[in-house]
């Protein structure tokens, strides 16, 4: 079953991941029968890209800790839960180091198996100075990008950070607005010809409640 197939279930149904994600109050997890105009059902689509591979040794990177600092964009609000889903990536793949990047500080951490940075995804030079940290030297299996919801950020931090992928690895964009759909569909024509060892699908999720960024670009290294 692709990717697309998938989202011809009409009604998708918890999975491991989900209910592992909602335990760290990570937003990434399926809640059903919940009016959450918040959250998000990303968890069905990871545990069915990553479950055949969630025991192997994995090197695991996501950009946005999850800010509650409401002065910073993109933040969760007050109540959010700093470094929720990378404690969620930690427990879902028990044998893999699991890395995290913000702009907030305050919030970087250091447990376990999981290692925190700061980057500011806005800005080409930060981007850059992060990926020299001599933890970040090696190539990533996973790269999720869940930091600033915006168009240009999102750009910006790809195109210099696509070459930290591992060949077949995942790199997924999160949160895509629904407004920016259209800036990302004739990007996506670009993309494809500059980085053509790549296959690119964006994902324009159902849910009853969150009908405005509930939305995923994924890529794959063949």
């Amino acid at each position: 079953m692709s990717i697309l197939d998938l989202l011809n279930i009409n009604q998708f149904k918890t999975t491991e991941l989900c209910d592992i994600m909602n335990k760290y109050k990570s937003d990434k997890g399926l809640k059903n029968n919940l009016e959450d105009y918040s959250h998000h059902n990303y968890t069905c689509i990871y545990d069915y890209l990553f479950k055949n591979i969630k025991n192997n040794n994995l090197r695991i990177f996501e950009l946005g800790i999850g800010t509650n600092n409401i002065s910073l964009k993109s933040n969760m609000g007050i109540n959010g839960v700093p470094g929720a889903s990378l404690f969620g990536w930690e427990e879902y793949f028990p044998n893999s180091k699991i890395y995290g990047a913000d702009i907030d500080k305050n919030i970087l951490f250091n447990r376990n198996r999981i290692n925190t940075f700061y980057c500011d995804q806005t800005n080409e030079n930060s981007i850059k100075d992060m990926w020299k940290n001599i933890e970040l030297n090696e190539n990533f299996d996973i790269i999720i990008e869940d930091g600033l919801h915006e168009y240009n950020a999102n750009v910006c931090f790809f195109e210099n950070s696509i070459h930290k992928l591992n060949k077949g690895g995942y790199y997924i964009i999160e949160d895509i607005l629904k407004n920016e759909l259209i800036l990302f569909k004739n990007k996506i024509i670009e993309w494809e010809k500059k980085y053509d060892y790549l296959s690119i699908q964006l994902l324009i999720l159902t849910d009853k409640y969150n009908k405005f960024d509930n939305n995923l670009l994924v890529f794959h290294y063949n």
